[in-house]
């Protein structure tokens, strides 16, 4: 297994390559392709991606520890295949297209001010996630463990309090009243 640690990734090309069963310890990635990558088995600890393509990334049995993801685009990416034990990862500013975090433990998972359209969020444990100021057009949340959570200055959220548990969520005026939606109610001005 190659390892690499404390090592500053610039504009590098992984597109398409087979970057499997490899360790990553203390590095960064900035301006970096990872489109089509195969990463499976392998370990990023303490890693920032920033302003990366990660499309189709393959994250099967990866383990992410302390992995933000900063101003960068993932499209395709089936989280739910990740390594659960101690995965820890964060986004600021993404695009996070078609991703799958179904069936995952994401507590206090940060996702400010990012774009998260058509994703799934399926009996995803999504306790004191941070969704402030994000987009969240087309995602799905399904059974799904809000309590807490911050979606202050989200938009473009179609969540059902009834397949969601939203016990002292917090939402903002107007999109909170998408709640509503769900209620066969009139609402008049």
């Amino acid at each position: 297994m190659q390892e690499f640690e404390n090592k500053k990734f610039l504009k590098k090309d992984f597109s398409n390559q087979d970057s499997s069963n490899r360790v990553f310890i203390d590095c960064t990635f900035e301006n970096c392709n990872f489109s089509n990558a195969n990463l499976s088995n392998s370990k990023f600890i303490n890693i920032s991606f920033k302003n990366c393509n990660l499309s189709l990334v393959n994250f099967e049995k990866t383990k992410l520890q302390e992995v933000v993801f900063i101003e960068s685009k993932l499209v395709g990416v089936e989280f739910f295949k990740c390594d659960k034990f101690l995965l820890s990862i964060s986004f600021k500013k993404s695009l996070i297209d078609s991703c799958n975090f179904s069936d995952m433990s994401l507590k206090k998972t940060s996702f400010f001010e990012s774009i998260i359209r058509r994703c799934d969020f399926v009996t995803t444990d999504l306790t004191l996630a941070d969704f402030k100021k994000t987009n969240l057009e087309g995602t799905r949340f399904h059974q799904a463990n809000l309590k807490e959570a911050d979606f202050s200055q989200a938009i473009n959220y179609s969540i059902d309090p009834f397949n969601n548990k939203i016990e002292k969520a917090k939402f903002s005026k107007p999109d909170v009243y998408s709640l509503l939606s769900f209620f066969n109610i009139v609402i008049e001005d």
